[in-house]
């Protein structure tokens, strides 16, 4: 089974729609944990969809980081799947088609997608991942997935990363030599709004964080990005 750990607050409305996405997937064996780390929001918009495969439960500790830890603690599943609340599973096959790698081999699993902005969308193709993973964080967290075993194996979820909780992941794991497998297609649905994006919101908070990732890992310095930066980077690479 794969358990979609899903930390969420305020936004009970895109939670539905991310959970709803979950509900089109042709791979039946799945759970939804979705932890609510804000005023109760989120459990009452799992209760109101009556599907029992979505269970909630409030956070007992406090921000995004300690949700998905809680998630964790009670995911059922032997893989666990990454989702934020207001991003989208596009592909109807794509938990089976992570189910059908990581049944097979202890891997990272992770896809391809489009970042959904208010005038359009923005193809994201993170390619192969190799030494560049040293520089930028080009995995979409959503989406991304492992076995639950290989997660905790490798130390769970450090909350002192902050907002690069899951690039210090992904490093953890590049380093333990673990195989990277790239799901490409339309998969992925990630929303670039003023209450995530990266590059210029948060900014000084974004940079502690980025500068503990860099100490932690060993990491020649790095340059704040943002996924939306990072494809359009690589628009304009193709362009030229």
């Amino acid at each position: 089974m794969i358990s979609v750990l899903v930390p969420t607050r305020g936004r009970p409305g895109l939670l539905r729609q991310a959970l709803s996405s979950l509900e089109r997937q042709t791979f039946p064996h799945f759970e939804a944990v979705v932890v609510d780390d804000g005023e109760g929001e989120g459990l009452e918009a799992v209760a109101s969809l009556g599907d029992l495969r979505f269970r909630a439960f409030p956070n007992p500790g406090r921000g995004q980081v300690e949700a998905r830890q809680k998630a964790l603690e009670l995911a059922q599943g032997e893989v666990v799947l990454f989702l934020d609340d207001d991003d989208l599973l596009l592909d109807p096959a794509y938990l089976y088609r992570v189910w059908r790698v990581l049944s097979r081999e202890e891997a990272v699993v992770y896809g391809e997608g489009v970042l959904l902005l208010p005038e359009g969308e923005v193809p994201f193709r993170p390619g192969p991942i190799g030494e560049q993973l040293l520089r930028d964080n080009r995995l979409l967290a959503s989406g991304t997935a492992l076995r639950k075993k290989t997660l905790l194996d490798l130390g769970g979820l450090d909350p002192g990363m902050g907002d690069y909780w899951d690039w210090d992941l992904w490093l953890r794991a590049y380093r333990a030599g673990l195989p990277f497998r790239y799901l490409q297609g339309r998969n992925l649905g990630v929303r670039v709004h003023g209450a995530n994006q990266s590059y210029g919101v948060r900014l000084e908070e974004r940079a502690f964080y980025l500068e503990r990732l860099r100490a932690k890992h060993g990491l020649s310095p790095l340059v704040l990005k943002d996924h939306l930066s990072l494809a359009l980077e690589d628009l304009n690479v193709a362009g030229s």
